[in-house]
Parts: C-alpha cells; structure tokens; sequence
C-alpha cells in the first residue's frame, strides 16, 4: 500500500493544518496533548488506491497541536476505514484515543469531511452555569451577544452531556445531540465544529468562543431570558 504522508497531494492541506494549529496553541484551547483533528481526504486519491473504504488524516495519539504546527507529518497519520476496520499508515502510528468518536461522526455526517476539536476553557466553563446546559437558551442568548453568530451558524450549536473522553458513551451521545448543526459542545470538555474547509471550522470555533467569552463578561445577560 502506497499511501503516505509524504504524497505530494497532501502538502497544501498539511501546510494549512500548520497555521490552523498555530491558531489554536495561540489561542490557548489545547492544553497540552488535549484536542485533535480528523480530516477526510478521500477526495484526493483515486478508488484504486482507496477501494470501498474512505481515508481519514487524523492526530496521532499524544500529539499536541504545538508541536502539530511545526511538523504536521511527525503528528498525524492516515487511517483507511469502514465501518469494521480502521488500516492505521504508517503501520505502528495510532490515532488519537477520541478516534471512536470522530470515526462515528465522520461516517454519520458525509457532508463535513473536516473534525476540528479542541478544549477552549469558556466553553468548558458553561458546564459551570446550570441554566446554559439548556441548549435551547444558549442558543437564543450567544446570537443576541455576538451578531455574527447567526450569519456563520444559522443552525445553531448542539451538546452533549458530560461523559468519559474516548468512550463509546460519548459517541453515541454525540451522534444523538446532532442534527444539521456545525459545531457541538461537550460538556465539560470542549468544543467540535464541522465543515468542509479546515478554516471555516476555526471560523466557527472563534464565533462561539468568542460569543460565550463576552457572556462571561457581562454575566447579567442572562437575566434577560
């Protein structure tokens, strides 16, 4: 199997996935190994080289995004995959351990071939405000707060309930929360947004972090819903 990191089809994507890590170490929303990527690049290579599987560009487990910003190769691998079976290339990388939950979204959800997560901590603060685990409300109150939100994120934002990194449970209540929106919480933990352009997906982390951000600031907003 040919398939490679070094397949000069993949450079202007890794080149991107460089600035966006950048973006998001600079930012603070991963704590050290915490966040992750999964991309599918199927699109790039011909089906005699994928078959009937889909092939995925996903963080490497234990990979941080600042060291993912000045060497994308050395923190990400591909995975080819079905729904049975995931090829890990090269052969001794593995993904990172919120793999079960991207793969499950990944295949739910064909239309966004971009996963961005990371851990920024006004959204994992929500979790600390009871009535904004009421995803209908924070839906009314981020696009008062910020007026793009609404233009970026007309559908607006799902959650998940709080449940243990990498596990099955958290997968399913994932695929559960989502309908047609492009970014979830979950909570306690972090955020994930969809598209299928790795920038527009931090375009829409920024608009929601950005959002909760000033709510934390004016707190008493809320008193308005």
């Amino acid at each position: 199997m040919n398939l490679s990191l070094n397949d000069s089809r993949l450079k202007p994507l890794l080149q991107q996935i460089s600035k966006v890590a950048e973006h998001i170490h600079s930012y603070g929303w991963a704590e050290a190994n915490a966040g992750n990527i999964s991309i599918n690049v199927s699109s790039l290579f011909s089906l005699d080289e994928v078959g009937s599987k889909q092939l995925f560009l996903v963080s490497k487990t234990g990979s941080r995004y600042r060291q993912t910003a000045l060497n994308p190769k050395e923190n990400l691998l591909l995975v080819l995959s079905d729904k049975e079976s995931d090829v890990f290339l090269p052969s001794d990388a593995r993904p990172t351990s919120e793999w079960i939950s991207h793969k499950c979204l990944q295949m739910q959800r064909p239309q966004f071939s971009v996963i961005l997560h990371t851990h920024p901590a006004e959204i994992i603060a929500l979790r600390q405000v009871p009535e904004l685990q009421d995803i209908k409300l924070l839906n009314k109150l981020l696009p008062e707060i910020l007026p793009e939100f609404p233009l970026y994120l007309p559908e607006g934002i799902a959650m998940a309930p709080l449940c243990p990194p990498g596990s099955k449970a958290l997968c399913d209540a994932s695929a559960c929360a989502l309908k047609d929106e492009k970014a979830l919480i979950w909570s306690g933990h972090g955020l994930l947004t969809f598209s299928d352009d790795l920038d527009f997906a931090l375009d829409y982390m920024e608009i929601i972090v950005k959002a909760c951000r000033v709510f934390f600031l004016y707190p008493d907003l809320l008193k308005r819903f």
